[in-house]
């Protein structure tokens, strides 16, 4: 049976591939407004935690996609709000394990479905050793969301695509709108720059500036390296999962003070280095990366302000602040997993051997 033919389970129609990620890439920036405005006492709530908790640590727990949310929640809350930031380590977590204390500490727990065993008993275990837990989760009713102090709801609606799109971008908005509240940020400045934000997602989505170029330099490539600084660390984590889960390709993704160094080493004449140049904070160190990988015959795709004019192909994208700039260059990493799947003949809705919910005990 053909691709083209293959039933949709759930109502035995004949569904073409990629068609549930591709809806839910393009409904990102409505979820964004929806977020906004459906979650809005929540995100005070977890807010609150910050301003009057007053943790002097915050503990992250996440995985997969959620982990990458996660690692932009650790440059912008630092950057912001001057409170370190930690990752929890579930698998520690283990019948006999010591009690998990983080004493000061507020647990941030990021899951699309609240329903991983590894991350519930991890979250269970920090806070029965006393931490309070906020939750964002795309499941309200979930376990996750039972355990937590506050929950936030991402309000993505259901995402059918085993390959995570609109659930992470909303992950990381649900994090810069508490961040921001917690800067003291009112909601009459924050609400302009979120319409602002989906405006120009929906403007690139409806014309995505150099997109074609980037296509066409990615087609039957077996090797990529996505690299970006800060914020932007998160971004070429999740593009190179995207790639990796939806194309069955050797893709990683790394911080460019990381990627100069060893990852240096995977770059060969036919490799595609994406780089992302869109925040300005750690972009010299993007930048350095990229002219050493295109002197070692990388094809270099730029996403971002178009600043190396050595680069085979740019997507440009628009300037908005440090952290809208994530949930902006997300989205054509998504749309180029999505369509270099679609090409090679595979199913990103359904890659082989993956599941929409990983129960990782």
């Amino acid at each position: 049976m053909s691709l083209k033919n293959k039933p949709d389970a759930s109502n035995n129609d004949v569904r073409v591939p990629g068609a549930l990620m591709r809806a839910e890439i393009a409904e990102q920036p409505q979820r964004w407004r929806e977020l906004v405005r459906n979650s809005r006492e929540q995100i005070d709530a977890a807010a609150a935690l910050i301003t009057e908790g007053k943790p002097e640590l915050i503990v992250m727990v996440a995985r997969g996609s959620s982990d990458h949310a996660a690692n932009y929640a650790q440059y912008l809350i630092h950057a912001v709000l001057g409170i370190p930031v930690a990752l929890a380590t579930p698998a520690s977590v283990h019948p006999g394990a010591p009690q998990l204390r983080y004493p000061g500490a507020l647990a941030i727990a990021i899951s699309q479905s609240g329903r991983s065993p590894d991350l519930i008993a991890t979250v269970e275990s920090i806070r029965d050793g006393g931490t309070p837990v906020l939750s964002l989760t795309n499941n309200p009713g979930s376990p996750l969301a039972e355990l937590a102090s506050v929950a936030v709801d991402l309000s993505a609606g259901p995402e059918l695509s085993v390959a995570a799109t609109k659930t992470y971008t909303s992950s990381l908005l649900a994090l810069v709108l508490i961040v921001l509240r917690a800067a003291g940020e009112e909601w009459a400045a924050i609400e302009p720059r979120v319409d602002l934000l989906a405006d120009e997602a929906e403007a690139f989505l409806a014309a995505p500036a150099g997109y074609a170029d980037a296509r066409a330099l990615l087609a039957g490539r077996e090797r990529v390296i996505v690299v970006g600084r800060g914020v932007s660390m998160s971004s070429a984590r999740e593009g190179a999962l995207k790639l990796m889960e939806t194309n069955a390709i050797a893709a990683s993704g790394w911080s460019a003070a990381d990627a100069i160094h060893g990852p240096l080493g995977q770059v060969t004449p036919g490799t595609v280095a994406i780089v992302l140049t869109g925040t300005a904070l750690g972009r010299d160190s993007v930048i350095e990366f990229a002219e050493k990988a295109h002197a070692l015959g990388a094809d270099v795709l730029e996403v971002g302000g178009g600043v190396l004019p050595f680069a085979a192909a740019h997507i440009t994208l628009p300037q908005v602040p440090m952290g809208g700039v994530p949930l902006l260059e997300t989205i054509p990493l998504q749309q180029l997993a999505l369509e270099l799947a679609i090409e090679r003949g595979l199913d990103p809705d359904s890659p082989a051997g993956l599941n929409k919910v990983t129960l990782t005990t």
